[in-house]
């Protein structure tokens, strides 16, 4: 039997946390907040437990720690007690969570904090040169995506597929389409070439 309810520490007003639990009392979802009480408190978590069961299962330990980083880490262990909520109350705390979550910067201990430099590979330009964007192989289980507002205005300018250069993190989006939580690791070339130049790979130490 599915529960919902909240625990808020009354006395200093800086904690509230919301829980779904399922019938062994283990947090399927959780949405945490911390500071002064009002509608624009951060949120501290917005996890799903399936969420990131299947992150883990496709992009391995390494995107779990990205989901983590992004959404917060569940409370392990069983989770009982609180003032019982309505389902409707929880995904209003729920939604506001995950809209805190997705607007705010990760946590700054993930594993790609923005700004960290990658060497990648272009592996695909699914729409061809001037459009949309282009993919990298970073040798990590995610790819990376770069934005054509980063890219040379002339298609003709843009890397081909095996061009190896240094790329700089942006920031990690997710694609949600539960328990689906593909994360995705958006790139900025750290230097473009000049109009009908070559891309250069990146100096080698």
């Amino acid at each position: 039997m599915t529960s919902w309810f909240r625990r808020a520490d009354a006395a200093r007003g800086d904690r509230d946390d919301w829980f779904e639990t399922g019938d062994d009392a283990i947090v399927v979802r959780q949405a945490s907040f911390r500071g002064p009480e009002g509608s624009g408190r951060p949120a501290a978590v917005a996890a799903s437990r399936s969420e990131l069961a299947w992150t883990r299962e496709k992009f391995e330990v390494f995107g779990a720690r990205l989901y983590e980083a992004r959404y917060g880490r569940l409370v392990n262990g069983l989770v009982s007690g609180g003032e019982p909520v309505s389902e409707e109350e929880f995904e209003a705390a729920w939604q506001r969570a995950r809209h805190s979550r997705n607007t705010t910067a990760p946590e700054s201990g993930g594993p790609l904090a923005r700004g960290t430099r990658l060497t990648g590979t272009v592996s695909v330009l699914p729409w061809g040169p001037g459009r949309v964007g282009l993919f990298v192989d970073l040798g990590l289980p995610v790819v990376g995506f770069v934005d054509l507002v980063h890219l040379p205005p002339a298609p003709g300018d843009w890397p081909g597929v095996g061009t190896v250069a240094e790329f700089e993190v942006t920031t990690v989006r997710f694609h949600l389409e539960p328990p689906r939580c593909a994360p995705q690791i958006r790139l900025r070339p750290t230097a473009t070439p000049p109009p009908g130049g070559p891309w250069r790979h990146p100096a080698r130490p």
